[in-house]
């Protein structure tokens, strides 16, 4: 059902009588939320003490849901309490790492020494030594310009690269958003007319959902149950409901670009509309039109204050940071701005609301507690974009290669804030084919840092807080990424001391947990039992497909010239899989160690039976691995071979001495 503004005569007059008499509408009583299906604790929690450390942990599984495929694993809750042993204090502000390996039958405990050096070997990040449950588990995830999501796992141990996965969503994309569960990411398709879905568990785009016409920004409500997508070419915003990837309402929003933003703990919508003279307060609940308030064309980015309880709107075309009072639904302040203002977004506290004004180099910032500038800062290159962690803003400039962080400690009182410049990459984002609408800079999981994008580099700039220099770098494969993202499903603090991440199940047993804290310095392995996992997952997880190499792994090979390896790709007999298409094969070759490694999807030479050609540049060991993520088999998880490869005979032939 479309919610229709009428812009007439008659219409204006009674919105402007509103407004000057104070509008108020009562919202519809809202039914509670649903209750989520609870947890299911298989045993009483596990304590240890070690270093003046009491650990306590227990895993919960989640019952299977009924609309999951027959051989799904069960998801799984991993949680610690940790406390100070002497004073039973909870120990906050931690970031500890665990894992949970599968025990062989008839195995024993580990003892100190066993748990610290499996411990190392996980933190090594060697593809061959991979728990059963990784609780530290986290992505990067770029948007690219060749219509494309790369998935870079930091943790892997090999190579400058680290390229898990692309993703293809079949047209440029204008914007993008994660899920608040973490379980999809909606990417706009304006070519298309849809949002692609992308599962982040198998990295797979799922069916696209038909929008409005050009969608462009998104925007993830803050209950997470619904997404609005802004419409540019036909004025709309549709809302998807985030459970069934399906549009249960269209919103008439005026004409032009919208922006959206969320007040009152999530409880409304607000939208401008470039072209239109209305900033629109929407129900989300019910998605129905609370009113509007006048603020005429030009309208760019919005952002709520919980501070200032005022909605802020950029009106790029009067130069004015207007202030919205959302019970009365009307302008209640006007602040005069520079004109060119790029951004506009509060820090963390949403107290400081930094406006971004490209064209004049310039970064202004507004007190939300005295609705005044407090603060206005030069020394940028167009900059364009800011996001935030606790201690910093990251400023992005578009004609130098620099990022520049002014930090927030230093924005009270009347004094210049502190600002570092610091260079992230050869080459200014200018230079790159397109700079996009999303966020190119995002915040690390450990909170004192963040991973940039690199535009015109063609790769990603890891930065410490403290430092002068990104600290390292991830490549992505020639493409040029206009986006980042964290995908961060690694141990969190949900209350003091507490500590929760999820984790996949695929079979009963006895599993060493396996804990690691960084201060005080602390390695701690405990055992868990699970049962309740359906047999047909610990079947998935055992034998999906099998992999039969018809080359000979004990062969060497001659750097320079170019083999075939064909290879057995097949469900295993009694699982009822379908024959595996060569689009769901990945293959790696890297050589170990070193920085070359290279990507490919096989060619089918017959059924079941897949062939890629190695061609070695030089002398050296090099590793093949096979991965299928549509079937839950990431790279690693199948048989891998290491192969050897000599030097060509015209390559030793010039090195004798004639």
């Amino acid at each position: 059902m479309r919610k229709r503004i009428l812009f007439t005569a008659s219409g204006l007059l009674s919105a402007g009588f509103l407004a000057a008499g104070g509008f108020f509408l009562s919202r519809p009583p809202q039914p509670p939320p649903p209750a989520a299906p609870l947890p299911v604790i298989t045993a009483p929690p596990v304590s240890v003490e070690r270093e003046g450390v009491s650990v306590s942990f227990d895993l919960a599984l989640a019952p299977r849901p009924l609309a999951a495929e027959r051989g799904s694993p069960l998801q799984g809750t991993a949680r610690f309490v940790l406390k100070d042993a002497k004073t039973g204090e909870p120990l906050q502000g931690r970031r500890p790492l665990g894992w949970l390996s599968l025990r062989d039958k008839g195995g024993a405990p580990l003892d100190d020494a066993a748990c610290k050096e499996r411990v190392k070997t996980y933190l090594g990040g060697l593809l061959t030594a991979r728990a059963e449950v990784d609780l530290n588990a986290y992505w990067f995830l770029t948007l690219n310009h060749d219509h494309t999501l790369s998935v870079i796992n930091p943790q892997i141990a090999f190579g400058r690269t680290k390229l898990q996965s692309l993703v293809s969503v079949g047209g440029a994309v204008a914007d993008w958003a994660l899920l608040k569960d973490r379980s999809a990411v909606y990417v706009t398709v304006p070519s298309t007319n849809t949002v692609s879905v992308v599962d982040t568990e198998r990295f797979l785009a799922l069916r696209p959902v038909r929008v409005g016409s050009k969608p462009g920004r998104i925007a993830v409500a803050p209950d997470g149950r619904t997404a609005w997508v802004s419409n540019d070419g036909d004025g709309t915003v549709s809302v998807i409901d985030t459970a069934s990837h399906t549009v249960v309402d269209t919103v008439e929003a005026g004409p032009g670009r919208h922006e959206v933003t969320f007040s009152d703990e999530g409880r409304t919508a607000w939208l401008t509309s470039e072209e239109g003279d209305s900033l629109i307060a929407v129900d989300v609940g019910s998605r129905e039109v609370l009113g509007r308030v006048m603020i005429g064309a030009g309208a760019g980015a919005v952002a709520w204050s919980p501070v200032a309880r005022a909605v802020f709107v950029a009106q790029t075309r009067t130069h004015e940071l207007l202030v919205v009072d959302p019970a009365a639904r009307e302008v209640s302040r006007r602040i005069p701005v520079k004109p060119g203002l790029e951004a506009l977004r509060f820090d963390r506290t949403g107290r400081w609301a930094f406006l971004v004004h490209r064209d004049a180099g310039v970064v202004d910032i507004v007190d939300a507690a005295t609705s005044q500038v407090a603060h206005s800062l030069t020394g940028f290159s167009a900059p364009d974009s800011v996001i935030f962690t606790d201690a910093f803003a990251y400023v992005r400039n578009t004609q130098e290669g620099r990022v520049s962080l002014v930090e927030l400690r230093t924005l009270e009182g009347t004094g210049r804030p502190a600002v570092v410049h610091v260079t992230m990459g050869q080459k200014p984002p200018a230079e790159a084919r397109e700079l996009g609408r999303s966020d190119p800079i995002a915040p690390l999981p450990e909170g004192n840092g963040v991973i940039v994008a690199g535009t015109a580099d063609r790769a990603l700039y890891l930065y410490q807080e403290g430092m002068m220099a990104p600290r390292g770098t991830h490549l992505n494969y020639g493409r040029e990424p206009r986006a980042v993202l964290v995908l961060d499903r690694s141990l969190r603090e949900v209350k003091p001391g507490v500590y929760t991440a999820s984790g996949t199940v695929r079979e009963n047993g006895t599993y060493d947990v396996q804990f690691l804290l960084d201060n005080p310095r602390a390695v701690v392995c405990t055992e868990w039992k699970v049962g309740g996992v359906p047999e047909d997952a610990a079947l998935v997880k055992k034998l999906p497909l099998a992999l039969t190499p018809e080359f000979d792994p004990k062969a060497t090979f001659t750097a320079g010239s170019t083999v075939p390896l064909r290879f057995k790709l097949e469900p295993t007999a009694g699982t009822g899989g379908l024959p595996v298409q060569p689009e769901e094969i990945r293959v790696l070759m890297f050589k170990t160690p070193g920085t070359w490694q290279w990507r490919t999807e096989p060619r089918r030479t017959a059924e079941g039976v897949f062939e890629v050609d190695f061609a070695p540049p030089e002398p050296g060991q090099y590793k093949f691995v096979v991965g299928v993520e549509s079937r839950g088999i990431d790279l690693g998880r199948l048989p891998t071979f290491t192969l050897g490869v000599l030097p060509s005979p015209a390559a030793t032939a010039s090195t004798k001495v004639p």
